[in-house]
């Protein structure tokens, strides 16, 4: 008797722990909830009511691969602040990219959010430029940057114009077989061929093969493992036990070794070329090599950052190459100015180069512009950390500690800054119709300290592709359906750090002279 007792009080101890722990955490969460909706430091600032209380919406899209399209839809609602999170805002406007990223007097920049990661596995000790400290970051891009001057991306020009020869190839080899292909495909062949060569002196031989290196599926597994490990630094504290855990319970062992092995692979090929000291090649190592003591570049950061530089420097532009490619083929018109331009300017194809695809071809650079801001090749917004005594952003007053960023998407597609956004209209950059637009909102490559090292190297791989691959061939859709939606939700697309594209079949035939 005295044991059933004994055994029915424990048990019901237990239960009253139970009931006390739940309801603790039911007030807790009711606590916590008012807090951020009505006391907040940031409760002014409109969004869902779920967004304001709670990280897992955004994380949610990070994981699905739509945050910038569903970020551009409570924009659209809110306007051009947004609460996204309980402690993060989004801005759309032009002054809010200078705000955040660009180099304000009397303000140390600002920081990199916690939350954001990059799709390169660190080196214990050693960040790569995209995810540097500020000090750090200033020493790596004084080092990097004269592998992407203006005067190497000249002594570069044969590098890259032997791989669109290769390319041209290949497109001659469909068009005699008046066969359908998907270029998509092969604009990812050549800038992964032209980065690997640039990066390591050798390139991945897609383009002689027709077929993606195996490295390459490491690199695309690489940006989506980056982007769950956002996910987890959302919903819990970056760095913490519970943030660790979830990573590691969220990307699988295997999407994790193969982070781990773009980074060995980099490793391999780095130490590979700088042992050649016999070439005389002016790619990025051949800088690289030159600054590295005036800087203090170790060996490391070397390594982390030609990792970097093959996907960030590849997929990008090879997203660029493609969208410009739909949208020719969704509006004649344009495409039909942009042949007239190109076919009536050159005689022969020896006259393309950087200088003249650069100066000479004003109406095909206002297609790449138009085309950057209807789809920048890195939608995503970079989290900002305001400092702790605060910071004005866009004439708000915003409270230290609060992530703050501009997605390119939403800001390119904001009726705020463009007249039809959604619209494909390379005239807005050269008409006096447009003027009203806020130009400066554009900022595909961003802007600042920060801003993207390799620019001009994308521009010059999509000006020398378009120009030769215009003036070479026609080019139609193959496909009845167009999976490249124009209406700015982009059904089909996933956005990670880069895009995750769908096909884009055509057929290409011989322009006749």
């Amino acid at each position: 008797m005295e044991s059933t007792l004994h055994i029915r009080g424990t048990g019901d101890r237990i239960l009253l722990g139970v009931g006390l722990l739940f309801s603790g955490l039911f007030i807790y969460t009711i606590t916590k909830t008012i807090y951020r909706l009505y006391f907040h430091p940031l409760s002014k600032f409109p969004g869902p009511i779920i967004n304001r209380c709670s990280n897992i919406p955004a994380s949610i899209w990070v994981l699905t691969g739509r945050l910038p399209m569903e970020t551009k839809k409570l924009h659209d609602r809110y306007g051009p602040v947004l609460r996204l999170s309980p402690d993060e805002l989004s801005f759309t406007s032009a002054r809010a990219w200078t705000d955040i990223y660009g180099h304000k007097a009397g303000r140390r920049d600002l920081s990199k959010h916690p939350i954001h990661v990059g799709s390169v596995d660190p080196i214990p000790g050693v960040s790569t430029i995209s995810m540097a400290d500020i000090d750090t970051h200033a020493r790596q891009r004084k080092a990097l940057s004269h592998g992407f001057s203006k005067q190497a991306l000249w002594s570069q020009e044969d590098i890259v114009q032997g791989f669109v020869d290769k390319l041209m190839v290949n497109f001659s080899r469909f068009a005699e077989k008046k066969e359908k292909f998907d270029v998509v495909k092969w604009f990812n062949f050549i800038t992964f061929d032209v980065i690997g060569d640039l990066s390591f002196g050798e390139s991945f031989g897609c383009l002689d093969k027709g077929d993606f290196h195996f490295w390459i599926t490491l690199i695309f597994d690489a940006v989506k493992a980056g982007a769950i490990e956002t996910a987890s630094r959302r919903v819990a504290t970056p760095g913490s036990s519970t943030q660790m855990w979830l990573k590691n319970m969220m990307i699988p062992s295997a999407l994790r070794q193969r982070r781990a092995d773009h980074l060995n692979y980099s490793r391999t090929k780095v130490m590979r070329r700088i042992q050649d000291t016999k070439t005389d090649r002016k790619d990025f190592i051949h800088y690289i090599l030159k600054q590295s003591e005036h800087y203090d570049l170790s060996q490391d950061e070397v390594i982390v950052n030609a990792a970097l530089f093959i996907v960030a420097g590849s997929e990008t532009t090879a997203s660029s190459l493609s969208a410009l490619t739909n949208n020719f083929l969704r509006y004649p018109k344009v495409f039909a100015k942009a042949k007239d331009e190109i076919r009536n300017k050159f005689t022969s194809e020896s006259e393309i180069n950087i200088e003249s695809v650069t100066n000479e071809l004003p109406y095909l650079n206002a297609c790449i512009e138009e085309n950057l801001r209807m789809f920048p090749p890195a939608p995503i917004g970079f989290l900002r950390a305001i400092q702790k005594s605060g910071d004005n952003i866009d004439g708000n007053f915003i409270p230290g500690g609060t992530a703050v960023s501009v997605s390119s998407w939403c800001a390119h597609h904001s009726k705020d800054n463009f007249k039809d956004p959604d619209s494909f209209i390379p005239e807005r950059w050269l008409s006096e119709e447009y003027q009203g637009d806020q130009k400066l909102a554009s900022r595909p490559f961003s802007l600042g300290p920060r801003g993207c090292i390799g620019k001009d190297l994308s521009y010059v791989e999509m000006r020398l592709v378009l120009t030769r691959m215009i003036w070479n061939f026609d080019i139609v859709n193959a496909d009845d359906a167009n999976e490249w939606d124009a209406e700015g939700n982009m059904k089909n697309m996933k956005a990670y750090s880069t895009w995750q594209k769908p096909q884009l079949n055509v057929y290409m035939s011989k322009v006749k002279r």
